[in-house]
């Protein structure tokens, strides 16, 4: 059975969507690193959500009580982004100062991929902070945004550590947050508004990292084929980054995770594969959170009730 969440993608209402699926299994995983360890103190929430065993179109909470989530997103509750290297910087607790007040308890965490350029501007100095999961290199080269290439193997630990103290801090005041894990607005170059190219700031463009991944396949400037199974060496870097996520907040009960803000059409059978990653590496840990996915207006919401996901909305 299955509750359509509804949400626009400007701004956030949440109706929870669930449907009961088994767990699926992936391979290929690779190595985490080490879970950062901010506090978690005075957590208003109670137990990671399940599927409501009362009506399974809800999420019920560790005690059984049923949780309708509500709330309202904006593209900065992650990293700061605007014109400037580093762009003004979000005022989060004013963020949730306002749920808050506006009796709110659910936000999408926003990612951007990319370091810099977005579609919606044609800015050539906008930027983001923190500038993606990956560290950058000493001395082998500039990318395309003029800073050091990445080092794709190393992850910067102070983009986890602000993805989990955002979470944490949530959490204190009664909030669920789905961790965006990917978002298709950072891959591709051809999308309405279309002002600029973020493939071009994106870490996995073969000009801006160190250890010779090209997520563009076909070599049209575009990144798409990065959100879809194309390159093996590009998805073993995607699930060992969904790892290292779920290392850093798995014990937290106020997370929920999405696999991607409006990736490409071609993206389906990706976001699958991930859900199932995601469900069997978290499956060994101490506590699961819902998955979910995200379609596009091209797609039939048969093809989201289809994947192994928690929540879905078309």
């Amino acid at each position: 059975f299955v509750l359509l969440v509804g949400w626009l993608a400007w701004l956030l209402t949440f109706a929870v969507a669930v449907h009961a699926q088994s767990n699926g299994t992936a391979d290929g995983a690779q190595p985490g690193s080490n879970v950062v360890s901010a506090a978690v103190a005075d957590v208003l929430t109670a137990g990671p959500l399940r599927v409501s065993g009362a009506n399974p179109r809800y999420f019920a909470d560790g005690t059984g009580k049923v949780v309708y989530l509500t709330g309202s997103h904006t593209w900065a509750n992650f990293q700061d982004n605007g014109s400037g290297n580093p762009p003004a910087a979000f005022d989060y607790a004013q963020y949730l100062d306002f749920l808050t007040a506006n009796n709110h308890n659910f936000f999408r965490l926003w990612t951007w991929e990319q370091s810099r350029w977005t579609l919606e501007t044609s800015d050539n100095n906008y930027w983001f902070n923190p500038q993606g999961p990956y560290v950058r290199s000493s001395g082998q080269g500039n990318a395309l945004d003029g800073q050091p290439k990445w080092d794709v193997s190393q992850f910067n630990q102070a983009y986890f550590d602000r993805m989990r103290q955002r979470i944490v801090e949530a959490g204190q005041r009664g909030m669920y947050v789905s961790i965006m894990l990917f978002d298709g607005w950072s891959v591709v170059s051809d999308q309405y508004p279309a002002l600029n190219n973020p493939w071009q700031g994106h870490p996995y463009n073969a000009a801006n990292n160190i250890n010779g991944v090209n997520g563009d396949v076909n070599n049209d400037n575009n990144g798409r084929e990065t959100h879809t199974l194309a390159n093996p060496a590009v998805t073993a870097l995607q699930e060992a980054y969904v790892k290292k996520v779920i290392d850093t907040v798995n014990d937290l009960d106020n997370v929920l995770y999405e696999v991607a803000n409006e990736a490409p059409d071609e993206s389906i059978a990706w976001q699958y594969h991930l859900i199932d990653y995601i469900k069997a590496y978290e499956a060994g840990k101490p506590k699961q959170h819902p998955v979910g996915i995200t379609g596009r207006y091209e797609w039939s919401v048969d093809d989201l009730i289809a994947s192994g996901a928690e929540w879905i909305s078309p």
